[in-house]
């Protein structure tokens, strides 16, 4: 009778055990994918005026040594700094070509004891900035030669003056185009003695071509 009701019987098989739950681990700071962002071009304002190398040829008449040369270069903005040389004292030969790498100044100067340029650097207390070559885009530039003769009967011939720029970015990457840039400033040959020919000026458009060049004492002028 026990045998044939248990025979007879139907047996509920138990339930499977549920699954536990997997927990995923992730490294603190990749909770999310990453965002794969592309650097924006590069612009004419991300480009440094890096390097100043400006070149007279002398002509036929010398630069006496311990006669004093300040040379600068300016973009033609007063709240840009300016690329200068000074108190050169060397001599520079007759017909010969002389190179003067410069470097950039942001401060006023104004020295006029013995026989030292008195060479005015534009500045104000804020806002004096490096040079980009958006600068010299918009604004053109200017070299600026300063003369001081230790004899002052003394004069110097110019016959020639030029300006090579290099212009680079963060990474000291030449600019494609304007990497390097010679300006050859046309209307230079000039003398320069201590009277009323005292500074050369020789002035560039914003395309880099040369403009004007000309002589005066008139310190006030850069362009």
């Amino acid at each position: 009778m026990l045998t044939s009701m248990s025979s007879s019987a139907q047996l509920t098989p138990p339930a499977p055990p549920k699954p536990r739950p997997v927990k995923v681990l992730v490294s603190p700071g990749l909770e999310s994918a990453p965002t794969r962002t592309t650097p924006l071009p590069l612009t004419n304002a991300d480009y440094l005026l890096s390097t100043v190398k400006v070149t007279i040829k002398t002509g036929s008449d010398n630069k006496e040594s311990l006669s004093n040369v300040t040379v600068e270069l300016a973009v033609r903005d007063t709240n840009c700094s300016i690329f200068a040389q000074n108190n050169l004292t060397n001599e520079l030969k007759i017909n010969s070509e002389n190179t003067i790498g410069l470097e950039r100044y942001n401060a006023w100067i104004n020295r006029t004891a013995g026989n030292i340029s008195p060479t005015p650097y534009y500045t104000k207390p804020t806002g004096i900035k490096a040079i980009f070559l958006s600068d010299v885009l918009k604004y053109g530039l200017s070299v600026r030669i300063i003369y001081k003769p230790n004899f002052f009967a003394d004069a110097w011939k110019i016959e020639n003056v030029s300006a090579t720029l290099e212009f680079r970015d963060g990474n000291g990457n030449l600019h494609a185009t304007y990497g390097t840039k010679t300006v050859s400033f046309s209307n230079t040959s000039t003398f320069l003695d201590n009277f009323d020919k005292r500074i050369l000026i020789c002035t560039a458009d914003a395309s880099f071509n040369p403009l004007t060049s000309f002589v005066t004492n008139d310190f006030s002028k850069r362009w």
